[in-house]
């Protein structure tokens, strides 16, 4: 057990400082944190506009508020790609030590040149939703990268000493500025010589789909978690996995959202919002051991841990539990903390494959809703059942492990009484 654990921080360490310390995929992580209310509010918004209750459809006709919901919708996430195009650029760009701002205004000027549109006319807003978010992603990337490069090589318009910052920074930007439009012309006019036609449309049948199949997999969504939880058990935090999935995730939540809207059948199981099943409690599914320590444990300095960590544990933080038993490290439990999440991933996975859980409709849930209340949120009562399945599951897991610690513990207490007398 000592040469596993020497192995998964030899192995694992230098993977989530790799990943941790990518300026990119550190700024899209942040970028969908700010973008939350927005997917959030549009989702519920959906949510509303379309749930098939006879009696609610009808209040819905009576008062207007359909019109309200799907106007809300359709302006947060049916444009969601328009979002990262401005947010993600103005992240990375801080992180490069350009201007934010410039390099915001300049990728959403390079993505409309790339989108295909009516002159004067129309823009289709079809590639301001999920089928652009990857050619949204890719561009908001490249442009303050682009930009960098050009200050570096000092390819700018340089104003004399004294010039007031403004100024001097709408200067600094006219050549990038510039560069860029001529670039994203020139690939809009190629795009539409190859059988794409355009920019987003090779984006997306190329790159975004084949890559949503592979990340919407099982196995792949289970080795994301498996990778999260392993991270989490050697002290680094597995939210740094979730940045490289989060894209993928979204964009399936908002294909279900748009069938569950036009009354189809809901494409797919694991979206976003999957993951209030397959973590209960926080990272490990740690949900039922926080009350078995709490109102089980002999140990007196595990049951105080135990009270103390409930009402975190219900918003799905589970810290005090990893550093206080503590669970990090501890060769003990690194079954359970491991297994747990496994379990509770392929439970959740195939209760919705054979129809015993409806699929997710695509409702954006935060990871901090309360236990079960997220459940009802993300689908109803069945997916409510499903999460209290899960928690008893995961803690018939972790009890032997548990009795294993408890007892550990009492016999160090023991010990301490003895030696103080």
């Amino acid at each position: 057990m000592e040469k596993l654990m020497n192995n998964l921080q030899k192995w694992l360490m230098p993977l989530a400082n790799k990943i941790s310390n990518n300026k990119f995929m550190n700024s899209l992580g942040q970028t969908f944190q700010l973008l939350l209310p927005i997917i959030m509010i549009g989702s519920f918004a959906a949510l509303g506009a379309f749930l098939d209750i006879p009696a609610w459809q009808s209040f819905l006709a009576t008062t207007g508020l359909q019109v309200i919901f799907m106007t809300i919708q359709s302006l947060t996430l049916s444009i969601i790609a328009l979002y990262v195009v401005i947010v993600l650029p103005m992240k990375y760009a801080e992180k490069l030590e350009i201007n934010n701002v410039s390099a915001a205004i300049i990728s959403l000027m390079a993505f409309l040149i790339v989108t295909p549109h009516e002159i004067y006319t129309a823009l289709p807003t079809e590639w301001f939703g999920y089928p652009g978010l990857f050619g949204a992603m890719l561009i908001a990337g490249l442009v303050p990268q682009f930009m960098k490069l050009l200050i570096k090589k000092r390819i700018y318009i340089r104003m004399p000493k004294g010039v007031p910052s403004l100024v001097e920074d709408s200067f600094a930007s006219i050549v990038p500025a510039l560069f860029t439009v001529i670039l994203a012309i020139i690939v809009a006019y190629l795009f539409t010589l190859t059988p794409f036609e355009s920019f987003h449309n090779m984006i997306y049948t190329a790159i975004q789909i084949p890559l949503q199949g592979i990340g919407l997999s099982l196995p792949a969504y289970l080795l994301m978690q498996i990778i999260c939880t392993l991270l989490m058990f050697c002290g680094i935090h597995g939210n740094t996995v979730f940045a490289i999935f989060t894209p993928i995730a979204m964009a399936a939540s908002v294909q279900n959202l748009e069938a569950f809207a036009a009354g189809d059948p809901i494409p797919n199981i694991i979206t976003s919002s999957f993951s209030i099943f397959c973590q209960p409690g926080g990272i490990g599914a740690t949900f039922g051991l926080v009350f078995m320590i709490a109102f089980m444990a002999k140990s007196k300095r595990l049951k105080t841990l135990g009270k103390m960590s409930i009402v975190p544990a219900i918003f799905g933080i589970n810290e005090p539990l990893v550093f206080g038993i503590p669970i990090m490290l501890n060769p003990l439990l690194f079954i359970p903390y491991v297994l747990a999440p496994v379990v509770c991933t392929l439970l959740a996975y195939f209760s919705i494959a054979i129809g015993l859980v409806p699929r997710l409709p695509g409702v954006e849930v935060n990871w901090t809703m309360p236990q079960f209340v997220s459940g009802f949120l993300a689908q109803g009562p069945q997916a409510v059942v499903l999460q209290i399945v899960l928690v008893a599951v995961s803690a018939l897991i972790w009890f032997p492990f548990f009795k294993l610690v408890d007892k550990q513990i009492q016999a160090e207490e023991a010990q301490g009484t003895v030696e103080k007398a």
